[in-house]
């Protein structure tokens, strides 16, 4: 940004330098001009039919010509605060990518994590369902041994002999 600042500050300035020497030129033209049309005037003086035009004042083209110096300075003064604030914008443009690509690199591997995650719980779930299945029977298995054990022991609650007739 300096070296553009730089560069745009020679170019200016070698502008600003031709441009006045321009004026400077047409000024002294301007100057030969009234006097060639002076001695116009004085030669067609018989003439009355021709209108005269008022020549231009060198003092005033001296005051446009610095009025323009100080329009041109200030609107070097205007491109560079616009210089600055695109810079400035920019960056900040490029501060904001990064940090939005980094916000998505973490959502992305954030919702990887999550989907592994949900997959191995599924991978789980499966399992204990087949395990269940196994507990099921085994519950039922127990239940009907469960059953045996109540019949035999009532049976042999009503075998057992009665100590009362020995």
């Amino acid at each position: 940004s300096s070296g553009i600042n730089a560069e745009y500050g020679v170019t200016y300035r070698s502008f600003m330098e031709t441009r006045k020497e321009s004026l400077l030129k047409f000024l002294e033209s301007i100057e030969e001009k009234e006097i060639i049309s002076k001695e116009r005037q004085s030669e067609s003086m018989a003439s009355t039919m021709v209108k005269e035009v008022p020549p231009i004042n060198p003092q005033i083209m001296r005051e446009l010509s610095a009025r323009l110096d100080r329009t041109a300075k200030d609107l070097a003064g205007m491109v560079n605060w616009l210089e600055r604030e695109m810079g400035a914008m920019s960056s900040h443009t490029a501060r904001f990518v990064d940090i939005h690509a980094k916000a998505v690199d973490e959502v992305t591997e954030s919702t990887d994590k999550s989907v592994k995650a949900m997959y191995s719980l599924l991978s789980k779930a499966s399992s204990m369902q087949k395990d269940m299945v196994k507990v099921e029977m085994m519950s039922s298995h127990l239940k009907s041994i469960n059953k045996y054990l109540e019949r035999l022991d009532n049976t042999l609650t009503a075998v057992k002999p009665n100590p009362d007739m020995t």
